[in-house]
């Protein structure tokens, strides 16, 4: 008859682990929201009826210790490893935590269930099989395609959620197979164990010291393999083909269910709202039919606008044949309240990978890109950290290629959110309820038919690309000119930033003769020259409370700029942006005063407005050294006050 009970192989004199196991240790920064896009992804990769959801319950209940299996050698494992690692600060206050859980007479218990799945299958092979792969082996992964792992770690997530670092499996297949066996993942430890006959091959009497490796299972001794029955820990039966997963020692935390709630919502919003996944946690049920209700409730703000531009009638919809590798897609939508400024940048089965950003610094709007076929899918899982939440092309067999396929996507998303926010330019970007606070106490200049000037960049079809436009910086050699016509690609940054498809700032010709005289902002201001280095070497970039930028004198294409900005500052100035056709670019202050007439001082891109208030409105009309009309991002700087 075969001994069923928890085992822990020997090392062979090998590998001795410490309590620091790097699987584990990677999921350990946000144990619900790694557990949530782990678990979730798994189960959508085993998708048994593509015309159905994939159905996942998240239970807790507290069970009696007697309830677990061989806990009395549970009990003895924890005690002999404490001992070992008594030296080790880290290994002995994890140990003596556990000690306490597994000698107390209730423990936590998390069952994850999932339904329309193929269950684990391969229980009764030996090797490369699922069950080998998530249950037994370390760094391995068999998924290929658009399947979501790629590395082997994400089997550690649970580990990471369990203060006692053990967890059970249990399947019903689609082969009508059903196993289960449990896993504890420890640091090595020494035992004494009956030494075999190596003539005989049979145990003798003997005992000797043995070290483990510290990974242990519940099964079969002799050879580790599953028990082929059913079985559970909370009296859940089980009718239906899919996996349970139960989780002993669940991490203590009264807000489990908010937070599994809102890491779900944030990493599989697409997949929900696509009717692809449907999820349970205790009594709240999470679907395409009730998003509306649970978002605004649980949802972090990115994920409000994310919802917006699935939901909104003006969500712009683009779809492109992406780099001769398939389709995907881009969603945007452009509204004030979208102050986030992000791309939520997903898989093909709806899973998000991370947020993207440094597209805009004023313009409000949030978009989605799905990686929609399978071929541009599976190129870019390649290049997905073991946490899946960002792309090295490191990780790509050919860095090279991938770091220009993400340049290219980097570029298309970019290009696209510029151009849509072009055609659509918003003549107000303030906070909700922020209007009251904006009496228009505008300059007396050209009233006569103001209403029509302010909304003329509103009714405007189309704005004319700047066709040729001096950006300057300052150098030790004079004044640089770029001339846009001479650019490869646009990509201009000339404020020292690399821009995000990884490529350095544009330089081009130098004009020696141009006038460039210094400006000492230290004597502008009157600030002492003892204090005067050591003050501007850091400004601050101040949000504003209202903001507002509008076409104020057509003919003489001048621009009015009201804001509230939130907190005070010294020694203010403002920084004019033009909204080129691939980047931004710095523009050429002409002119500018403010709304009592008194001219401001204007250097290359920057208009000096002096110190500030918060929560006092200014108002700035200011004009720039091009032709034609322009699109424009504007943003405020100052140092403490």
């Amino acid at each position: 008859m075969k001994k069923i009970g928890w085992n822990f192989p020997s090392n062979d004199n090998g590998c001795v682990n410490g309590v620091s196991e790097a699987g584990i240790e990677t999921f350990k920064g946000d144990v619900f929201k790694s557990l949530a896009k782990e678990i979730c992804q798994n189960s959508l990769d085993a998708r048994l009826d593509d015309d159905k959801p994939v159905r996942i319950e998240f239970y807790l209940s507290n069970i009696d210790i007697e309830d677990i299996p061989d806990f009395e050698r549970l009990q003895e494992v924890f005690v002999l490893s404490k001992n070992y690692w008594e030296d080790n600060k880290k290994a002995n206050n994890f140990y003596e935590n556990a000690l306490k859980i597994i000698k107390s007479k209730k423990i936590r218990l998390l069952r994850i269930s999932d339904f329309n799945t193929t269950g684990i299958t391969g229980a009764r092979e030996e090797k490369s099989s699922n069950w080998i792969d998530l249950v037994k082996s370390s760094g391995v992964s068999n998924k290929t395609g658009t399947a979501g792992g790629s590395y082997g770690i994400g089997k550690n997530a649970p580990f990471a959620s369990s203060d006692l670092r053990i967890v059970y499996y249990s399947t019903f297949d689609k082969d009508n197979i059903r196993a289960y066996q449990g896993v504890a993942k420890l640091a090595s430890f020494e035992e004494e164990k009956l030494s075999k006959d190596t003539i005989w091959d049979s145990f003798s009497k003997k005992k000797k010291k043995v070290m483990t490796q510290g990974m242990g299972f519940y099964g079969n001794i002799e050879n580790n393999l599953p028990i082929f029955k059913e079985f559970s820990l909370d009296n859940f039966k089980r009718t239906e083909i899919g996996t349970d997963l139960y989780i002993l020692g669940f991490v203590k935390d009264d807000d489990w269910e908010n937070e599994m709630i809102k890491s779900v919502l944030s990493s599989y919003l697409l997949s929900i709202y696509n009717g692809d996944l449907e999820i349970k946690i205790e009594n709240i049920l999470i679907n395409k039919m009730n998003l509306e209700s649970l978002v605004p409730e649980y949802a972090d703000d990115l994920t409000k606008g994310y919802y917006q531009v699935l939901c909104s009638p003006n969500t712009v919809h683009k779809e492109k044949e992406f780099a001769g590798l398939g389709n995907i897609t881009l969603d945007i939508l452009i509204g004030k309240d979208l102050n986030k400024r992000k791309v939520l940048m997903a898989r093909g089965n709806g899973m998000k990978i991370f947020d993207k950003n440094r597209i805009s610094s004023t313009m409000q709007f949030a978009g989605i890109c799905v990686l929609k076929d399978k071929n541009v899918d599976e190129y870019f899982r390649l290049m997905e950290t073991p946490q899946h939440d960002k792309w090295e092309a490191d990780r790509h067999f050919n860095k090279k290629e991938a770091e220009k396929i993400i340049k290219e996507l980097n570029k298309f998303i970019k290009d696209e959110i510029k151009d849509l926010g072009r055609s659509t330019i918003l003549d107000e970007m303030d906070a909700v309820g922020a209007s009251e606070y904006l009496p228009d106490d505008v300059v007396d200049v050209n009233t006569k038919e103001q209403h029509k000037k302010e909304s003329l960049l509103n009714k405007t079809s189309s704005i004319s690309s700047l066709k040729k436009v001096n950006v300057v910086s300052s150098s030790k050699e004079g004044t640089q000119f770029i001339d846009e016509s001479n650019l490869d690609d646009g990509n201009v940054n000339t404020n020292g930033e690399i821009n995000d498809d990884g490529n350095l700032p544009a330089r081009k010709k130098h004009n020696k003769t141009s006038k460039n005289t210094s400006f000492n902002v230290c004597k502008y201001f009157g600030i002492p020259s003892s204090e005067g280095d050591s003050l501007l070497k850091n400004p601050i970039k101040i949000e504003p409370l209202s903001f507002r930028l509008f076409l104020y004198d057509k003919d003489n294409k001048q621009y009015k700029l009201s804001f509230i900005p939130k907190m005070s500052s010294r020694h203010s100035y403002i920084q004019i942006y033009l909204m080129g056709e691939q980047d931004r670019l710095s523009a050429l202050v002409r002119m500018a005063y403010d709304s009592k007439k008194n001219k401001l001082l204007c250097k290359e891109d920057k208009i000096y407005v002096g110190d500030l208030i918060a929560n006092q409105k200014y108002t700035i009309i200011y004009s720039i050294d091009s032709d034609e009309l322009c699109s424009m991002e504007v943003s405020i700087h100052g140092y403490n006050k």
